[in-house]
């Protein structure tokens, strides 16, 4: 058990981080993704961190997952064979095949939560080939936080144990969930930034750059000379992206960023 000045110590960290969040700007999400997950990753001596975002495609019970499929995924370090490992489980998904670990947080899905790999699986995953996948990519343990951000969407934030001792702790995962609960904001934000949250289908690579254009002071013709595409072909991008969000300029989509709609119009 730690002592109280180390438990001190862990709330000032949580405390500075979310101080840290708040000083980014609204264009500046992956940035501020990526700062988080590199900081609570260090709070739990986590060797990776990724974060997913899952949304609810169908309320059909009969779904293996219930309706969750993962859309985006973001990694704080590459991993090998990520994104092939990433396709090959949407893939599974889609034939209604899927492992005990995958389907227990669907399962948890709607409440704010932190759950090791060995509060949701039984002994036996240890020895199936999900597990064994995740061994030759040298994740041996992993501590996931999955915040709901509306009644379809989700954010997973994952951390890797990738050496020994492979499981994490109560007490990390505790400082992990803590570090989180309180950035319901930011949940929102980053769902926001790719598109899973308001917007009707997800944003394609330029598109999210030309979003934080967007929540920018620039001008369209600023902007289109900082991504090098011609200004009319800026302005059908600044066009579909409005419409995404269901919203008619940059006023309504700076409010959105502001604590605005949550739910696709």
């Amino acid at each position: 058990m730690r002592d109280a000045r180390s438990v001190e110590t862990t709330q000032e960290s949580i405390h500075h981080l979310w101080d840290e969040l708040a000083a980014f700007g609204a264009a500046e999400s992956d940035t501020a993704l990526l700062h988080l997950l590199g900081s609570v990753a260090a709070m739990v001596d986590a060797q990776n961190a990724y974060w997913m975002g899952v949304v609810r495609t169908t309320d059909d019970q009969r779904d293996p997952l219930l309706g969750w499929r993962p859309r985006r995924t973001v990694y704080l370090h590459p991993v090998p064979n990520d994104e092939k490992s990433i396709h090959e489980t949407i893939r599974q998904i889609n034939r209604g095949t899927v492992d005990e670990l995958t389907a227990a947080h669907a399962r948890m899905a709607g409440t704010f939560r932190a759950r090791r790999m060995c509060d949701v699986v039984s002994p036996r995953w240890y020895k199936s080939d999900t597990y064994k996948e995740y061994a030759s990519r040298g994740v041996y343990g992993a501590l996931v936080v999955g915040a709901p951000v509306s009644p379809t969407a989700e954010s997973y934030y994952c951390f890797l144990r990738m050496r020994e001792p492979k499981r994490f702790t109560e007490e990390q995962r505790d400082i992990a969930f803590h570090a989180l609960r309180g950035l319901t904001w930011f949940h929102r934000q980053v769902m926001l930034a790719h598109g899973l949250l308001v917007a009707r289908s997800p944003l394609s690579p330029l598109e999210r750059k030309v979003l934080a254009l967007l929540l920018t002071d620039r001008s369209e013709k600023a902007m289109a000379a900082d991504l090098g595409v011609s200004p009319s072909s800026l302005h059908t991008y600044v066009r579909d992206i409005f419409r995404k969000f269901g919203v008619s300029g940059r006023t309504g989509l700076v409010a959105l960023w502001l604590g605005g709609q949550s739910d696709p119009p």
